[in-house]
């Protein structure tokens, strides 16, 4: 038999080769590329500086939610649609192909960040090579005004008060990689809050290499405390975002699974506060009343951000449970396939 020198070619892309960045109220999208590619492979880093790069919608009521998913050699899904009210913002896009599966879903409204962020590589074999991800974000920012006038008829020379509050954080994060191709995937997800002169925030992300790192206070309560001088206002920030992306190597006809998932548990939740306490001009404490209570109403919402938000059940929504059955199942084929290669 006569050995025939196999040629080593150029990876190539069937159709349109391009990166297509889809955002909430934008239709901008990165120029497209046609013809023969170089051999392909996008760092995860700057796979999210791809989605960073989107323009955020700029909304005028408090609560706010937006995303984006990112496809390349693939004609882009139709754009989510962000939606926004004194007291709710959502933003919700999915994109679904034989092989690729994006969603992101963001929501806010009366002290809750709801996020979900899902970037699915299954069994690709429509393309030699591909990178997607899914973003998320939803924040609460507007100017709190105390109900100063809740205090007249007391004789107390109160000059500040200062608030103990508390937040609840909660999240998930689930990678995964297998298959000739495969390069990985990677989800994370970070928040921050700023309420008056307190501060802070967390990070936490996953590879499917096993590399983890985490920061700040995640799965449990933040317990912080603010002041505030008597007859001012102050802000009140909250700020989520949940990133999840898959990449696949330049290898054809191989069949690849990827798939990265962020959750934050549904719910970043304003728990209210917890206690306050007075101080005159010269910083004594002044004694308050048992069970004192001072509104505090958002000036865009009308929300009173004394007492928490309505803590959800922890229950999966219809399209988020939709979602981790899908994401669970691609699991599970995952390891039907590494059972099947081990079988002799």
């Amino acid at each position: 038999m006569t050995g025939v020198k196999k040629k080593t070619l150029a990876p190539t892309v069937s159709g349109q080769a391009g990166s297509v960045v889809e955002c909430g109220e934008s239709d901008q999208r990165l120029p497209a590329r046609n013809g023969a590619a170089g051999r392909v492979f996008v760092p995860f880093l700057g796979l999210m500086l791809a989605t960073l790069a989107c323009p955020t919608p700029v909304f005028a009521a408090a609560f706010s939610a937006n995303g984006s998913v990112w496809q390349d050699f693939y004609v882009s899904g139709p754009p989510g649609t962000p939606s926004v009210s004194p007291t709710h913002a959502t933003f919700m896009q999915q994109y679904v192909s034989a092989d690729i599966n994006l969603n992101s879903r963001a929501e806010a409204s009366q002290g809750n960040l709801k996020l979900f962020t899902l970037a699915s590589i299954n069994g690709m074999t429509n393309w030699d090579s591909g990178h997607v991800s899914s973003k998320a974000n939803a924040s609460i920012v507007e100017p709190v005004s105390p109900l100063w006038q809740s205090l007249a008829g007391y004789a107390a020379p109160i000059a500040q008060l200062t608030f103990e509050y508390e937040l609840w954080v909660g999240g998930n994060l689930y990678t995964t990689s297998a298959g000739r191709g495969a390069a990985g995937s990677r989800a994370g997800l970070t928040y921050s809050y700023h309420v008056g002169d307190s501060a802070g925030g967390g990070d936490w992300s996953k590879e499917s290499t096993g590399q983890a790192l985490q920061s700040g206070i995640w799965n449990g309560v933040v317990q912080s405390s603010f002041t505030v001088q008597k007859g001012s206002t102050f802000n009140l920030q909250l700020m989520a975002t949940a990133a999840s992306g898959s990449t696949k190597t330049y290898d054809p006809g191989s069949s690849a699974t990827v798939v990265a998932m962020a959750d934050f548990s549904h719910t970043m939740i304003w728990l209210g506060i917890t206690d306050v306490r007075a101080f005159d001009s010269l910083g004594n404490e002044v004694a308050l009343p048992p069970g004192a209570y001072l509104p505090l109403i958002g000036q865009d919402s009308g929300f009173d951000y004394w007492y928490s938000a309505a803590a959800s059940e922890p229950v999966p929504e219809p399209a988020t449970g939709l979602l981790l059955g899908c994401g669970l199942a691609v699991a599970g084929l995952i390891r039907g396939s590494v059972v099947r290669r081990r079988r002799p």
